[in-house]
């Protein structure tokens, strides 16, 4: 019979890559850790982790079990909260990561929202940008995430992709070009990235570098990206100072504003579709439902 602790444990040890830094996370001794683990390798009658070098790696076996796991768990968890439910009032606690920029802003509106209307709910938040938030929600350390793509909405109203994982829409996020409040530029409404070859572009990530250059190709030239700061305080006080300018979601603006810079539409840009990502078992939770409801309304409070 396996042991939904221990394959928590199991979870772990893939992550941390050794025992030691397992039994420090869950705190518990390191032989603690290794004779659990040697017992969940008893009731899979496989070998699941072999040391390389300093650092403990998974077999096909353990890789194996490491995938079913996560789908165990996913369900043990919704059975507990389930049970916790059998009251007809939502209560314990929800596990959440969210990106940086919806953190400041559409979490905290949802989490007073929950404290005020659902008093018995507990919100753990932890921040963490994609793909590591998704990695949480597969792995089970979190009960659902908030994640998003760019460009056009989902055709269906719940995605579930080949790994089971369920995405339902949120909002709708639109980008802004920040300019400097002296920019030559700054008294235009709407501009396209074919009036500024000459600009010098600071960057959340590289992943816009590729989309900057990819919008750029048909008018002929590559923008300049002098900057990367993944802070969009840092990058709107990179523009004020005038070292460029720069691409900053509404959601981000929202949270901070920079008085010396002024926001203006970038023709074409794509927008950010914000979704809820979760395991399908999650989704019968009351808690978790009631959650993914206020931050549906705290995304509509802020459009």
């Amino acid at each position: 019979m396996l042991d939904p602790g221990q394959l928590r444990l199991l979870q772990v040890v893939a992550r941390t890559g050794s025992y030691s830094a397992a039994a420090r996370e869950l705190g518990y001794t390191q032989p603690a850790i290794t004779y659990q683990m040697h017992s969940l390798e008893r009731s899979a009658g496989s070998t699941l982790a072999v040391r390389k070098g300093r650092s403990m790696r998974l077999t096909a076996a353990g890789e194996l079990l490491l995938a079913h796991a996560d789908r165990i768990l996913a369900a043990v968890r919704g059975a507990e909260n389930d049970l916790a439910a059998l009251a007809g009032v939502p209560t314990g606690t929800v596990r959440l990561a969210a990106f940086p920029s919806s953190c400041a802003s559409l979490v905290p509106s949802a989490m007073v929202s929950m404290r005020h209307g659902h008093p018995g709910v507990h919100i753990e938040l932890v921040q963490a940008e994609l793909p590591q938030a998704h990695e949480f929600v597969q792995r089970g350390e979190v009960d659902l995430a908030l994640t998003y793509h760019f460009g056009q909405p989902r055709t269906d109203e719940t995605v579930v992709d080949n790994n089971s994982l369920t995405r339902l829409p949120i909002t709708v996020d639109d980008v802004h070009l920040i300019l400097p409040a002296d920019h030559p530029a700054a008294g235009r409404h709407e501009l396209g990235i074919e009036e500024l070859p000459g600009e010098t572009w600071i960057v959340a990530s590289p992943k816009f570098h590729g989309m900057l250059d990819a919008a750029a190709a048909p008018f002929g030239f590559t923008p300049r990206v002098m900057h990367v700061a993944d802070d969009y305080v840092t990058m709107q006080s990179l523009v004020a100072h005038g070292f460029g300018v720069a691409l900053v979601p509404n959601l981000a603006l929202t949270a901070h504003r920079d008085s010396r810079v002024v926001p203006r539409s970038l023709r074409g840009w794509p927008q950010r579709q914000i979704e809820v990502e979760c395991w399908p078992d999650m989704l019968r939770v009351d808690a978790v439902r009631v959650l993914i409801e206020h931050l549906e309304k705290a995304a509509g409070a802020s459009t």
